[in-house]
């Protein structure tokens, strides 16, 4: 099974997955921006550790990219509804395990890529107050290349602000893994798509 996405592409995408906006009174954008650097100096500051021993970047992103994240909502959407609905409660919890150590891996693997980028976060339209969804926009700026747009989804819970989608010059995350995945469902079932996501992360990280 094959999960392709440019390295400093997605590695930039998920480094803005780590962001919980605890706060309405904190602006969406300015608490994406203080997050963001908080993941760049725990890079910086385990440098060393990390290029002798990859995996110890598992912590750092479960500690701050993994409690943040709607996952569940992204299995959800990632699945289909007919495929989500059909599926039992197991396999629902399943999935969005398998789905969640997906993008964890790929993110660990593609970390290394990051290559002191800069982010400009652009104003949110309309404000966020009394909304139970927004929408920020971003541009990845980097020396000798084109700016690239990024939109960050997010869902307010419990008034906790939780990312569920990104898209990357209009291309939702989500609506590429369901492409990949929606075939199989559809002749193998759910159970076989997990069965394949465990076994893919179960291998050693590169």
């Amino acid at each position: 099974m094959r999960f392709i996405f440019s390295p400093v592409t997605f590695m930039l995408m998920v480094l803005m997955l780590s962001t919980s906006l605890k706060a309405q009174s904190e602006a969406p954008d300015v608490l994406l921006q203080r997050v963001t650097q908080e993941m760049i100096s725990a890079l910086r500051q385990d440098d060393k550790t990390l290029k002798e021993n990859p995996t110890k970047i598992y912590p750092i992103i479960y500690r701050i990219l993994v409690p943040h994240v709607e996952w569940m909502a992204m299995s959800r959407w990632v699945v289909g509804r007919n495929a989500w609905d059909n599926a039992s409660d197991a396999q629902r919890q399943r999935f969005s395990k398998e789905f969640k150590d997906l993008l964890v891996r790929t993110y660990a693997s593609t970390l290394r890529a990051y290559n002191n980028q800069t982010i400009e976060y652009l104003p949110i339209r309309g404000g966020f107050a009394g909304k139970s969804r927004i929408q920020v926009n971003s541009l990845i700026r980097e020396p000798g290349r084109e700016a690239i747009k990024v939109t960050y989804k997010l869902v307010n819970q419990n008034n906790q602000w939780l990312v569920y989608d990104i898209s990357i010059e209009g291309v939702s995350l989500l609506k590429g893994f369901q492409s990949q995945f929606a075939q199989e469902i559809q002749q193998k079932g759910i159970g076989a798509v997990i069965d394949r996501l465990h076994q893919h992360n179960e291998k050693p990280l590169r």
